[in-house]
């Protein structure tokens, strides 16, 4: 009875306070949607109870709701040019807080090292710091306060980054506190926005899909303090003890550790907490797989599993500075498994051998009649590997000529084909190693489908795929099988996948 009085008490507060700010504010017809959002967010916490957390959650339900169908108003009022028509992975972002100095970039360092350095970016906070005006003394600024970073700024460029865009972004110079030149920092599947007041503003809190705090005795955080400040950012110890007592501590009290409840992990002890970021990193990595992955869209869709061979593979191959010997070698590696995995899809006939022990063996054979035709001229960079692993296949070959740029997928034609006559009663592996816009592929796969081909027989296969490409092959052609061993964020506006390969024919034959 007691805590149920408490919180009835603690509701009852909280009406007060807002009728008293009510009469003190000038009077207008009715809050915004996210006032009222907000204001009923508050009450129903403060009331506290578990009955409540399913209201809690229909509300929530509803800001999402209504946030999708603003989206959904502002893109249908707009004429969408070939960038913004291209189908984008959202990122996965994450917002990692905490005192200052309790290990946030340790734990952002190592979570990146699990994922993937080329899965993950980090945005720091401490680069949209505004800057101390000319006429204020540096130990009387406090650094630690909301006014002191320009969310505005920090809001626009995750923005852009969600739509998969590069984007310019501000440094900051603790020493001349001033900005610094722009750097360009490209999108990532993966987004971490490290700071100490990153959980502060609504509207940037709103974008995270994850939220840890990072927690720390303050002991240790001021160690590490002093520390960092004077040997990275010019200060005495006299300066450094000052600014904590005087701006750091109140921040935390005030700012900072109130921003903890909106956590949705909290890890104590900072970096050192193995245990914490290895769950974390595979949290991550099961969300990326069920929010990013087409194969929900599309189960004809089969890639490789992402594991340290496969990317092993693809850090060399992909390398600008890996000689052609290097790029042929590993190349011709992943393409091997790719064809394997595509031999896998193909139908199988029951076979009964005798080993020999004299005993029977039930396994299964490879049916008759498979056929790789390549797209020329980097399709054929593949015929190799499908050689190696089945040397009965067939090679066809397809020349497909473009009059126009790669945007523009109404101008392919078929400037050669080699194909035989009984290609319809043949099991069709498509060659081609970058999947970009998908126009060529298409061209090539209505030019099987015309001589008699069934979708059924068709399987595509290649190194790297784009979302744009498998949206379009995987939505057009729902039976035909796609295997891939990556797929990469978009196709830029020369044509190429990126991050991509370049031009791979170019980088494999040398020419």
């Amino acid at each position: 009875m007691e805590s149920n009085e408490a919180n009835i008490g603690e509701a009852e507060m909280l009406s007060r306070v807002s009728a008293l700010m009510r009469d003190h504010l000038p009077e207008r017809v009715s809050p915004s949607p996210s006032e009222d959002w907000n204001r009923r967010e508050g009450s129903i916490r403060a009331r506290g109870s578990h009955a409540d957390l399913k209201e809690l959650d229909e509300l929530n339900k509803e800001v999402a709701s209504a946030e999708a169908q603003g989206e959904s108003a502002k893109s249908g009022s707009q004429v969408l040019g070939v960038e913004e028509q291209s189908t984008v992975v959202e990122p996965f972002i994450i917002g990692v807080t905490g005192a200052s100095a309790s290990g946030k970039t340790t734990v952002c360092e190592k979570i990146i090292q699990g994922l993937g350095d080329h899965r993950c970016v980090l945005v720091s906070l401490d680069w949209f710091c505004q800057g101390i005006p000319d006429n204020v003394d540096s130990s009387a600024y406090n650094f630690d306060h909301p006014d002191a970073f320009d969310f505005n700024n920090l809001y626009q460029v995750l923005k852009l980054m969600q739509k998969g865009q590069p984007v310019d972004v501000p440094t900051y110079d603790f020493k001349t506190h001033k900005r610094s030149a722009s750097v360009l920092l490209n999108a990532a599947e993966v987004i971490i926005v490290e700071g100490i007041l990153t959980f502060y503003p609504r509207f940037i809190r709103k974008m995270m899909h994850m939220k840890i705090f990072v927690d720390e005795d303050a002991d240790v955080c001021l160690c590490r303090r002093i520390r960092r400040d004077i040997e990275f950012r010019g200060r005495t110890l006299s300066q450094v003890l000052n600014q904590y007592e005087k701006f750091v501590k109140p921040a935390y009290d005030e700012f900072i550790f109130p921003t903890k409840r909106h956590a949705d992990i909290i890890v104590p002890r900072g970096g050192g907490n193995h245990v914490a970021i290895n769950l974390i990193v595979q949290h991550i990595a099961l969300k990326l797989q069920q929010e990013g992955d087409f194969r929900k869209l599309y189960p004809q869709l089969h890639r490789l599993e992402d594991n340290s061979q496969i990317r092993g593979l693809h850090t060399i191959f992909r390398n600008t500075d890996v000689s052609r010997e290097d790029f042929v070698f590993y190349a011709d590696r992943l393409i091997r498994l790719v064809v394997e995995r595509g031999l896998g899809l193909l139908p199988f006939n029951r076979e009964i051998v005798t080993t020999p022990t004299g005993e029977p063996y039930f396994g299964v054979a490879f049916v008759q009649g498979i056929i790789g035709v390549s797209i020329i001229r980097s399709g054929e960079a593949m015929e190799t590997s499908l050689r190696a692993v089945c040397k009965t296949a067939r090679i066809g070959k397809m020349l497909i000529a473009s009059d126009g740029p790669k945007h523009d997928l109404s101008n392919r034609r078929i400037a050669y084909c080699s194909l035989p006559e009984e290609i319809h009663r043949l099991h069709v592996l498509l060659l081609d190693p970058v999947l970009d816009t998908g126009g060529t592929v298409v061209c090539a796969i209505e030019e099987l489908l015309s001589r008699g081909v069934p979708m059924d027989n068709i399987t595509v296969l290649n190194l790297i795929s784009s979302p744009d490409g498998l949206s379009l092959i995987c939505g057009k052609y729902p039976r035909i099988k796609v295997v891939t061993s990556s797929v990469d964020r978009r196709v830029n506006k020369e044509g190429f996948v990126v991050p991509g390969v370049g031009d791979f024919a170019n980088r494999y034959f040398g020419t």
